[in-house]
């Protein structure tokens, strides 16, 4: 079967429509100061102008659809459409001068009655010709097209009794209508139209075997490779991807996806360092592009992505639609511009309540994600709160990914070093301070020295904050390097901590990473870290610790035995179940049941 998402539009009769809609409401709207010299005396002008536009519209519709069933392959019912409507168009101009009084303009009015008459003869005869045809060309959604003529037919109708404003309006309008189309092509020229010839529904899931150099179904490894579980193999999907201001976040999961021998498209915001790149792995792609051209100011650049997401959602070749709601550019509400299946990522979720300046936003995603079907949370903390807010979409939790780099770095010899990932966590002054405090009343009873990890600017202020404490030979500044040896010093430490305040989305990257090498952790009791950090393995103090208690905290599970014996046993389990390969297949499973789901919908555009 073909998804309906790869039918042809017929572009033809929908372009004529877009014309002919404008141009009725023009002649509908007739200031009575242009249209009085040219009408009887006996007749009202108001009348005669619709009277005419409603001939314009039943000529044009009926046009428009006989266009559209040539286009759609037909012959016989195109002639016998024209043949209809013009003979109920000539049985109107007749009935309506036999019946109409004198001195009145009946047979425009007949006119009229068969030019509606003969374009509802031929729209009865394009839906039967396009439920008799399934598969066939899909027609072309009239809402815009409608929405925009009924705004401009209010415009003018408070403008017809000035002819110099209803002039301007008609400009105006006309220099609008004609100007989009020229935008939508300029946006629609820096819009990339991904493409596979493989159909998402049909194509073969193959049986595990020999690598073979045409099969692009193969098992391929990401290098370097990670020792969790292949992708699950299946159809190849066409991807947009409506990334936010920081798409690089999900990368390596595209990556990933790609290697499966999926094709992602990346569309984002453009910066001032961005480049359009094509990435290659395996049988797969990921493409990154950035709309339009470069613009000098931040505004520009997401305007234009704005326009760009539309135009993509609606015209790129794409089995499936991800709609990131992200804080920048906000939400764009996909599944009201496209018929194609959309599954949001709802990573924002759950949030604390925001500062009042950003609570729109927040009122903004929740109403553009109560339009989506499908949605992908992080955490079943986001799902429960979906589920409490009454939301009935399909709702699927797939964790964050971790640092591919953990899971290969081997535990080492245990010293008795506690390590703070700083930078990783972006953490400033104000929530390592107190943990220095912390460390303070620990040192007496508790051995070696405080690791701090990638401190970066606010390295001299946390030494200056460390001397006056005196704690210059108890703490240590480094920097965090790349890869493995990023992980080297927490594979050897007795502690990670996770210092209360930190961003919760990267305190469960770096808790999970700890995991995977198997040191415990001490953290905030906050949801995203109970989720990742049982009791056997860490210790959560409440969010608010203040110093003592943290100091607490310190002596207490630097002593302990067994919670360091099962973090060496039981964490990297736990964090395993957060590699990246996992959480690929997962999220692929998540995009081919919302293109069945989507096919299944709409039986009658779907080709068997």
């Amino acid at each position: 079967m073909v998804s309906a998402i790869d039918a042809p539009r017929q572009q033809g009769p929908d372009s004529l429509v877009r014309v002919l809609l404008p141009l009725v409401a023009v002649v509908a709207t007739v200031p009575p100061a242009l249209a009085g010299p040219l009408t009887p005396a006996t007749s009202s002008p108001e009348l005669l102008l619709a009277g005419g536009a409603v001939v314009l519209a039943g000529v044009g519709l009926a046009a428009a659809g006989t266009w559209r069933l040539l286009g759609a392959g037909a012959r016989a019912i195109p002639a016998a459409g024209v043949l209809g409507a013009a003979v109920m168009l000539g049985e109107g101009i007749a009935i309506g001068g036999e019946l109409a009084p004198p001195g009145t303009p009946g047979m425009l009015y007949g006119a009229a009655g068969g030019a509606l008459a003969g374009a509802g003869l031929v729209a009865v005869l394009v839906r039967w010709w396009h439920r008799s045809r399934r598969g066939g060309p899909v027609p072309g959604s009239l809402r815009g097209p409608l929405l925009v003529a009924a705004a401009m037919l209010v415009v003018l109708v408070v403008t017809r009794e000035s002819v110099p404003a209803w002039l301007v309006a008609v400009g105006v309008v006309a220099l609008v209508l004609g100007g989009l189309p020229l935008l939508l092509a300029h946006v629609r020229a820096g819009t990339p139209r991904a493409a596979l010839a493989v159909d998402p529904v049909v194509a073969p899931i193959a049986e595990p075997g020999p690598r073979a150099a045409d099969d692009p179904y193969a098992t391929v490894e990401v290098d370097p490779p990670g020792p969790g579980p292949a992708v699950p193999r299946g159809p190849t999907l066409r991807v947009l991807h409506l990334a936010g201001a920081e798409p690089d976040g999900a990368a390596e999961l595209h990556r990933r996806l790609a290697a499966a021998g999926h094709e992602i498209t990346v569309l984002s915001p453009r910066s001032p360092d961005a480049h359009d790149r094509i990435e290659q792995h395996g049988p797969g792609m990921v493409r990154w592009t950035h709309p339009v051209r470069r613009s000098c100011t931040r505004s520009g650049r997401m305007l234009s992505y704005l326009a760009a997401a539309v135009v993509a959602a609606r015209h790129t070749r794409a089995d499936v639609v991800v709609e990131e709601l992200a804080a920048s550019p906000g939400p764009l509400a996909v599944p009201r511009w496209t018929t194609r299946p959309v599954v949001a990522l709802a990573s924002w979720l759950p949030d604390p309540v925001p500062a009042d300046r950003s609570a729109h936003l927040l009122r903004l995603r929740w109403w553009a994600i109560r339009g989506h079907r499908s949605v992908v949370v992080r955490s079943p903390a986001a799902a429960d709160l979906l589920a409490a807010a009454r939301c009935r979409p399909d709702v699927a939790v797939v964790g964050d990914g971790i640092d591919p780099a953990a899971l290969r770095t081997t535990p080492r010899h245990r010293e008795d070093e506690v390590v703070v990932r700083v930078g990783r966590l972006g953490a400033g002054p104000d929530i390592v301070r107190p943990l220095l405090h912390a460390w303070a009343r620990a040192v007496p009873s508790a051995t070696g020295r405080l690791v701090l990890l990638g401190c970066g600017a606010h390295e001299a202020d946390l030494r200056a904050c460390a001397a006056q404490l005196g704690l210059g030979e108890h703490v240590v500044f480094a920097e965090e390097r790349d890869g493995e040896a990023r992980h080297a010093w927490v594979a050897s430490a007795r502690i990670a901590v996770v210092p209360p305040g930190a961003p919760e989305k990267a305190a469960r990257a770096v808790a999970l990473e700890a995991l995977a090498v198997g040191t415990p952790v001490l953290g905030p009791d906050t949801a995203a870290l109970r989720e990742v950090v049982p009791s056997p393995v860490g210790v959560l103090v409440p969010a608010t610790a203040d110093a003592p208690l943290l100091a607490d905290a310190l002596g207490a599970l630097h002593a302990d035995r067994a919670r360091r014996t099962a973090a060496l046993t039981q964490g990297p389990g736990l964090a395993r179940a957060h590699d990246l390969d996992v959480l690929a297949g997962q999220v692929a499973d998540v995009y081919l049941a919302a293109v069945r789901r989507g096919s299944m919908a709409t039986p009658h555009l779907v080709r068997r």
